[in-house]
């Protein structure tokens, strides 16, 4: 009997060296460590290590002084008040010469667990495009179509969809040359799957709000209902990347509507501008639509909130809210955020540090009390260093091509980097060192232009002067990036195209139509006389249209036409 209880003792000794315990003021923190001689055949085992915090991080943390944040950030956000004008209104900032070390390095880490990346593998281009453009979504346009007075199927939206996506990859001047007479011009493959007065009737009728939707106070209430769809498909994932970013993205448009902006020094002048929230390989995870400076409480649900703070730290917070809702505060600190010097302040910056989210970001001078300046006749790689005392927001000022400043809660000066860079005196790229910080931010800013970039190879030739129209090829756009990124994430060996997926997706819906199939109904007489399309085979001089699929053939060649 003794022998047993010492073994059972043994045995709970055994277990708890697997836990490291942190002990606080109020409270105890227990950590699991896996044991290293466990084996990872278990399917559990595999799953949790994608959710296990990095030991590391937490000690860094833990180092620098800085406790991870005890209160949700859904307590935080019932404080906020519409009066504010600074999200850390006690804040008193002092800058102080030298920078703050942070000795963690951070990296983007993949968080699917094993489970799903089987899975992604394991699905079709379709079925991988169909987690966000999904079934529902497809519904809810069907049904608000329905409500405007054209009934369609789910069959012909799937083939209207199809023709959408090929015309992708098949460039046309016109809409109409999809289904030319002269064969140069005409696509087959959209002429077996739709006629063009059933696609024209669908295109003109195509609806993305009912009549419920409507909504005075959002201006983007006619695509909201699509649009909130497709976020919630998107984030069935999680955020699976460690490393975000936010920027803006322009939705190419010159038609008439209250959305439409006009940026001078943009690529795309005149659009609809987006806000978006990407990982480096430009997956996004949340996105709204610009209705001006006066709609920051569409972040908040309408509700009066943050409404005297700048622009840009209110769409940030509203990107992030369900980052911050979803995850647990001791998980938010594996998470690093990039955005640029419109959005960037050092209120924000502080406030992000306070819940647990580290950022870097580009800043403009006049939005930092104390001016850091470098004389233009400095050598590249030239850096001020300061960081403010009470937070350890660095302040860093160098010279590139020409003066930047940054602001980051995660990095600084050390360790440096080098980078080439082209020298005007030696007529040839040379390697120069440079700051942690700007190496960070570099290699992490781009996701949104990445996503941005895509969706507008994406662009399709058939068009319209309705707004709604660009809005919901930006949905089929950014449902195939996604698509994209989330296949070649967990293909190890071999990268998918993207035209691929797009000509995958495409080949599906088309082949559900079952308009080939469709009997000739009723002909219609004309006076004129048209030379058939298969002449050279049966010799008729003669045509007759007929109604149903407005092809004109000869009257001899029409069953063999519908057959």
């Amino acid at each position: 009997m003794p022998s047993k209880r010492k073994a059972k003792r043994q045995k709970v000794s055994d277990e708890t060296d697997n836990f490291e315990i942190d002990e606080h003021d109020e409270h105890i923190n227990v950590i699991v460590v896996p044991d290293s001689n466990d084996s990872d055949e278990s399917q559990c085992e595999s799953d949790s290590e994608n959710d296990a915090i990095d030991e590391e991080l937490l000690n860094s943390i833990f180092n620098e002084g800085n406790d991870i944040p005890q209160n949700s950030y859904r307590t935080i956000l019932d404080n906020y008040t519409p009066n504010q004008l600074k999200l850390e209104p006690d804040h008193v900032f002092e800058l102080v010469d030298g920078e703050m070390k942070y000795d963690y390095q951070y990296k983007n880490e993949t968080l699917l667990p094993l489970s799903v990346e089987k899975k992604i593998r394991s699905v079709s281009s379709t079925e991988s495009f169909e987690y966000f453009f999904s079934k529902v979504l497809k519904e809810y346009i069907v049904e608000a179509t329905r409500l405007n007075g054209c009934d369609i199927t789910m069959t012909e939206f799937d083939t209207f969809l199809g023709i959408i996506i090929l015309s992708i990859f098949t460039q046309r001047k016109s809409q109409r040359d999809y289904w030319s007479q002269n064969h140069l011009l005409r696509c087959e493959a959209i002429t077996e799957a739709m006629n063009r007065l059933e696609f024209e009737k669908i295109k003109s009728h195509l609806k993305l709000s009912k009549p419920e939707d409507e909504n005075s106070n959002d201006r983007a209430w006619r695509v909201r209902g699509p649009l909130e769809n497709f976020l919630k498909n998107v984030k069935q994932f999680g955020y699976f990347s460690t490393a975000l970013s936010i920027d803006e993205m322009m939705v190419k448009f010159r038609g008439k509507t209250d959305l439409r902006q006009f940026i001078p020094r943009k690529p795309v002048r005149y659009g609809i501008k987006m806000w978006a929230l990407c990982s480096p390989e430009g997956y996004v995870f949340d996105c709204d639509i610009y209705c001006g400076k006066n709609s920051k409480r569409s972040f908040f649900g309408n509700e009066e909130k943050l409404d005297k703070c700048a622009l840009g730290s209110c769409v940030v917070l509203g990107l992030l809210q369900n980052l911050l809702s979803s995850v647990v505060p001791r998980n938010i600190v594996k998470y690093h955020l990039y955005f640029d010097n419109f959005f960037t302040s050092p209120d924000l910056l502080v406030h992000l540090k306070n819940v647990g989210l580290r950022a870097t970001g580009t800043v403009r001078a006049n939005r930092m009390q104390e001016k850091s300046t470098i004389s233009n006749k400095a050598v590249r790689g030239t850096f001020i260093a300061k960081h403010e005392k009470n937070s350890g927001v660095n302040y860093i000022t160098v010279k590139d091509s020409k003066q930047v400043s940054i602001l980051s809660t995660l990095a600084g000066v050390t360790p440096m980097s080098s980078v080439r860079r082209y020298s005007s005196e030696e007529k040839r790229k040379i390697d120069i060192s440079f700051l942690n910080a700007i190496t960070q931010y570099n290699k992490f800013m781009g996701g949104v232009d990445l996503h941005d970039a895509h969706c507008s190879n994406l662009m399709s030739c058939i068009r319209s002067k309705k707004y709604t129209w660009v809005i919901w090829l930006q949905l089929i756009q950014a449902s195939i990036t996604n698509a994209t990124v989330l296949k070649n994430l967990v293909t190890k060996d071999k990268k998918i195209g993207i035209k691929d997926i797009g000509l995958g997706i495409a080949e599906t819906y088309l082949k559900k139509s079952s308009a080939g199939k469709v009997k000739c109904h009723r002909i219609e007489r004309v006076e004129k006389k048209y030379y058939c399309f298969n002449f050279s085979k049966c010799g008729a001089r003669t045509q007759r249209m007929c109604v149903k699929c407005n092809v004109y053939v000869c009257v001899s060649c029409l069953d063999a036409l519908h057959s």
